[in-house]
């Protein structure tokens, strides 16, 4: 997706917090999406390699470090444990199937965010992605459209507005959804109450239950980045910069190496 010119990081030096000290230049390219979002969206806690600094501000930090600890709390206490015991119940091949078919659901979004934006032939092609996975793919639960060279694309409506040339705004942590912008928190709400299927308006427990299974199933696929995490001096720090990163990537379609090594760890854990 294109936007006008923000700055990407490139990483030098170490600093005081054990993280490399950036230092802003242009980059262009094509990013994927990031495994590790899932885990920082739903509960505040990602690791990534990844690292934007000070081109991104947090004048709200005392705030969001006040979230970020109820998120993580929240996580220790409930998330995580239940996606271990999800984990070790169902095989790779069953939380698979649960994976497409979620990806599946949240197509229609895509796909009006690919018409919002102009891309007319992507918005054709993901169309006939939701087709195919729908029909032939058992309502979702096998990818066949990428099998036949139609491939996964994530677009949203905080990707819409920075193309629409809405600037970022301040870093924010929300409650159970982690790391954000204030233009992507308001990019929530059209795709929470409109567009994605999981929202029934009229049934609010049926919606509670199939957004706490895709959580399950997102934070049972990022176990294996916890001892990342665990491994860095201020993990508040270290989660804002790797989302500010990605979510920096997935604007400009960076193709820069730090990008690429994320795109590496995603296809690792989710076996694309």
């Amino acid at each position: 997706m294109t936007q006008m010119a923000e700055p990407a990081i490139n990483l030098t030096s170490p600093t005081r917090s054990g993280f490399p000290s950036p230092v802003a230049e242009p980059v262009a390219g094509s990013p994927g999406r990031a495994a590790l979002v899932a885990l920082a969206m739903l509960l505040g806690g990602c690791a990534n390699t990844a690292t934007v600094g000070s081109t991104s501000p947090d004048p709200w930090e005392p705030f969001n470090r006040v979230v970020y600890g109820f998120n993580d709390t929240v996580d220790r206490a409930a998330l995580r444990p239940v996606a271990s015991g999800y984990r070790k119940i169902l095989p790779l091949a069953a939380r698979r199937t649960v994976g497409n078919f979620f990806n599946n659901l949240r197509l229609p979004t895509t796909i009006i965010n690919d018409l919002l934006q102009g891309k007319s032939d992507q918005a054709r092609r993901d169309f006939e992605r939701l087709v195919i996975n729908t029909t032939l793919g058992l309502l979702g639960s096998f990818d066949v459209a990428a099998s036949l060279g139609w491939p996964l694309h994530k677009e949203d409506y905080g990707q819409t507005l920075a193309v629409w040339g809405v600037p970022s705004g301040p870093y924010l942590v929300l409650p159970f959804l982690g790391p954000s912008t204030a233009r992507d928190a308001l990019g929530e709400l059209p795709g929470a109450y409109y567009t994605d299927p999981l929202t029934s308006l009229e049934n609010p427990t049926a919606t509670f239950l199939r957004y706490s299974l895709r959580a399950i199933d997102a934070r049972a696929n990022l176990l294996d980045l916890d001892p990342i995490l665990q491994q860095q001096l201020d993990p508040y720090l270290f989660i804002r910069e790797a989302y500010l990163q990605k979510r920096r990537a997935e604007i400009l379609e960076s193709g820069a190496p730090l990008v690429d090594s994320v795109i590496d760890i995603e296809k690792e854990l989710f076996n694309d």
